[in-house]
């Protein structure tokens, strides 16, 4: 099971990056730190998907774009009824998937 997802946090200046880069778009930097994406943040976009592969047990799931607190914005699935823009999530590590029994884990969103 996975524990975290990680962003990676430049060495040098700090800044975070999701996904990681090879090197850091804000000062160049090539070194990085893994820091758990973890906490709430602030819905900007979302979207349903319909045409998912045959193999997916839901008609369709919903994606959205996070502005973590944390400074980095992350995508994941919405685990809510009905998303609104603005509206605060919190996260998770959780089953976003299942492939062949085996469960797939991924950052889920859920409503404060």
């Amino acid at each position: 099971m996975a524990r975290n997802i990680e962003a990676a946090k430049c060495v040098q200046c700090g800044k975070l990056h999701y996904p990681t880069h090879f090197y850091c778009p804000s000062c160049k930097g090539t070194k990085f730190q893994g820091v758990a994406i973890e906490g709430e943040g602030t819905l900007v976009t979302w979207t349903r998907s319909h045409v998912l592969p045959l193999d997916y047990s839901t008609m369709y799931i919903t994606l959205g774009i996070v502005q973590m607190d944390m400074g980095v914005k992350v995508m994941g699935q919405l685990d809510v009824g009905t998303p609104q823009t603005g509206m605060r999530l919190r996260s998770r590590i959780g089953k976003v998937r299942e492939i062949q029994g085996s469960d797939i884990k991924g950052l889920v969103f859920t409503a404060i």
